[in-house]
């Protein structure tokens, strides 16, 4: 017979990037006021409540489930109309459209751009550190992805990185 015992993942305080686009102040801030909801099982997508992120433009809740230690999902969603702010991470992410329809447009550079349309029951990926923005092409409905990203086990290489397009009102 086997015993297993809980362990805790310490994951230290990484230092935040030095570049004037950054935007891991804001989000960590946020993530300290709104910690990832622990959870095994997360009922209903469409309708399980979310909290305002000004800062991406979005509404947003993360998730710890199953006690998990590599991957971190959140749902997102944009207002009728709305779009998320242009940035790129150092996070792998896969996301899910679970309502609503839209499109996201990426690029590695800022000029030449690929557009991904998107509706409910779509997934999708991009690379790593590729500029991507998120719009709802609805002017009445918003929409919601899930994205699963392997947020702590970049956080845990010290690797995780986020910025913002540096130019004003992104690409």
């Amino acid at each position: 017979m086997s015993v297993r015992t809980e362990q805790q993942l310490v994951v230290k305080e990484q230092a935040l990037s030095e570049t004037a686009n950054s935007e891991m102040q804001q989000r960590e801030e946020w993530n300290k006021k709104n910690p990832p909801t622990e959870a095994i099982i997360v009922k209903n997508l469409k309708t399980t409540e979310l909290i305002p992120r000004p800062y991406r433009n979005t509404k947003a809740r993360f998730y710890r489930l199953g006690h998990g230690i590599r991957l971190q999902p959140h749902v997102s969603e944009l207002p009728p109309g709305g779009a998320s702010v242009n940035h790129r991470h150092t996070t792998e992410a896969v996301i899910y459209i679970v309502s609503g329809r839209g499109h996201t447009i990426i690029s590695w550079d800022g000029v030449n751009k690929q557009r991904i349309d998107w509706e409910e029951g779509d997934m999708f990926s991009f690379p790593v550190w590729m500029w991507h923005q998120h719009f709802n092409d609805s002017d009445t409905e918003p929409c919601r992805y899930l994205a699963v990203q392997d947020t702590f086990s970049i956080k845990a290489l010290g690797l995780h990185q986020i910025e913002r397009f540096p130019e004003e009102g992104g690409a």
